[in-house]
C-alpha cells in the first residue's frame, strides 16, 4: 500500500543502530562512569571497571567491589552474577533454569 503512495518521502539518515539482544549490546549503548561502569543509581561501586549493574528494586542497594567486566543484574525475582564475557551464555542459564522442577517460577 505505501508503494502507491503519493504523499509519503523518506529522508536518508545515517542514525546508528544496534541490536540490544545482549548485556554487552546494553552496555555499550549505555552511559558509563569514569571507570567504564554503567549502573542503577542505587549502588555503590568500589574498585570495579567495566561492568553494567542494574537492580530493578529501588528498596535496595548494590555494593559492588573489585570486579572487572562483570555483569550484575537484580530482578525481583531471580539475580544473575556473570563475567561479561559470558553474555551468549545467559540464554544456556535461562534453559538450564527452565529444566529445574520450580525452575520456571524464576524467569
Amino acid at each position: 500500500i505505501l508503494e502507491k503512495a503519493d504523499n509519503v518521502y523518506v529522508i536518508p539518515a545515517d542514525l546508528g543502530w544496534s541490536d540490544l539482544g545482549t548485556w554487552t549490546s546494553v552496555f555499550e549503548n549505555a552511559q558509563r562512569d569514569d571507570n567504564q561502569n554503567s549502573k542503577s543509581d542505587n549502588s555503590l561501586i568500589y574498585n570495579t571497571k567495566g561492568s553494567i549493574i542494574r537492580i530493578k528494586n529501588k528498596n535496595k542497594i548494590a555494593v559492588v567491589d573489585g570486579l572487572e567486566d562483570y555483569i550484575i543484574v537484580d530482578t525481583e525475582k531471580a539475580l544473575l552474577i556473570c563475567p561479561r564475557k559470558h553474555d551468549q551464555l545467559i540464554k544456556q542459564y535461562v534453559a538450564d533454569l527452565q529444566d529445574l522442577e520450580n525452575g520456571k517460577e524464576f524467569i
